[in-house]
């Protein structure tokens, strides 16, 4: 009797209909599926691509599902155009959709070389070879950069202590042209920025990723599962 008690809850553990998903679980794993598969997308295509995950506190540079470059993010703020109060745009649409042809605003310079050959030297003479400049010397970063999507989002980044360098009065012209460009956007009938993320990284961090950015990235946010 003793085995058969097992056996018998067994026999009604197997034979109990299945619980069906709820709704909300269908539309969870639907989301899953789809994020997985713009994943996928980006992964064969031949753009580079950015993958922001806000939870893991990263921004990763990636080709093909090869990691090129990480940065930490230590915080994220959701900007949206507002007038009277109200908000413009929708503060969730910018997760799990991917944002494309990613410019830096303002542009870097093109890497452009030119390779000349050294005059003639007499016999025995060392040439002089002129050092490159490194990517400090040849990229400087602004005290703030954007990186513009198609569609309206934009990363603004501000790399710490970027603007010690600059004087007093020179910070606060600085300062008072950013306010008023953004509030000339924000008010316009069509804002250039319907989101913006404004992402809190590291000085090395952020004057990396101004110098190694591709034109046309791509974006990803991964959102909160």
């Amino acid at each position: 009797m003793g085995l058969l008690l097992p056996a018998l809850a067994l026999l009604a553990a197997s034979t109990a209909p299945a619980v069906a998903p709820t709704a909300d679980e269908l539309a969870r794993l639907s989301f899953q599926n789809d994020l997985l598969g713009k994943q996928l997308v980006l992964a064969k295509g031949k753009e580079f691509y950015l993958l922001l995950d806000p939870q893991g506190g990263t921004l990763k540079l990636m080709y093909r599902a090869a990691l090129l470059q990480q940065y930490t993010v230590n915080g994220l703020e959701v900007g949206v155009p507002r007038v009277a109060f109200k908000t413009r745009s929708d503060l969730e649409a910018w997760r799990g959709r991917v944002w494309e042809n990613g410019a830096l605003d303002p542009p870097r310079e093109l890497d452009r070389v030119e390779v000349q050959a050294p005059p003639p030297t007499a016999a025995g003479t060392e040439i002089e070879v002129p050092v490159p400049p490194t990517p400090e010397e040849k990229y400087p970063v602004p005290h703030r950069y954007h990186v513009r999507f198609a569609g309206g989002l934009s990363i603004e980044i501000r790399p710490p202590g970027s603007d010690v360098a600059q004087g007093f009065w020179a910070r606060l012209r600085g300062s008072w042209s950013s306010w008023w460009a953004d509030a000339t956007a924000a008010m316009s009938s069509a804002p250039t920025d319907t989101v913006r993320l404004h992402l809190v990284m590291s000085k090395q961090d952020a004057e990396s990723l101004y110098r190694a950015l591709p034109p046309g990235t791509k974006l990803l946010v991964l959102p909160a599962l």
